[in-house]
């Protein structure tokens, strides 16, 4: 079985963790992309599922244009990143993106942390 992760997946979940704990509103796309192959390898542990993750300078820049309404371009002492507008909060991220996800994918977001990413764990 295949399974896709495009950004707006993995940056929405990433989003749901850094508010609810941290309350952080900001992200480099580095720490997305190690959190993407994170979440890559969990999802392909045990062989049954091949998980494939869609992303690329291009996606990145089309989800912020996509989704211009949530979410904003940053740059982090000069890195590039994206930032969630104020105001939006978890749960709108969550009704908007992850209720289309399966159950497997959701688990394996729980599972792999953007925090320890951003830690460098």
């Amino acid at each position: 079985m295949y399974i896709y992760i495009e950004m707006k997946d993995l940056v929405a979940n990433a989003f749901i963790e850094l508010l609810e704990k941290q309350g952080k509103r900001q992200v480099l796309f580095s720490e997305l992309d190690e959190y993407g192959a994170r979440v890559i390898e969990e999802l392909n542990r045990g062989g049954e599922t091949q998980a494939i993750l869609v992303v690329s300078r291009e996606s990145q820049s089309a989800m912020v244009e996509d989704y211009s309404d949530l979410f904003e371009p940053v740059r982090i002492e000069g890195a590039k990143g994206i930032g969630l507008r104020e105001g939006v909060e978890p749960m709108q991220l969550w009704e908007r993106f992850c209720t289309s996800l399966s159950v497997q994918v959701v688990m394996a977001f729980k599972r792999t942390k953007i925090s320890e990413v951003i830690a460098g764990k």
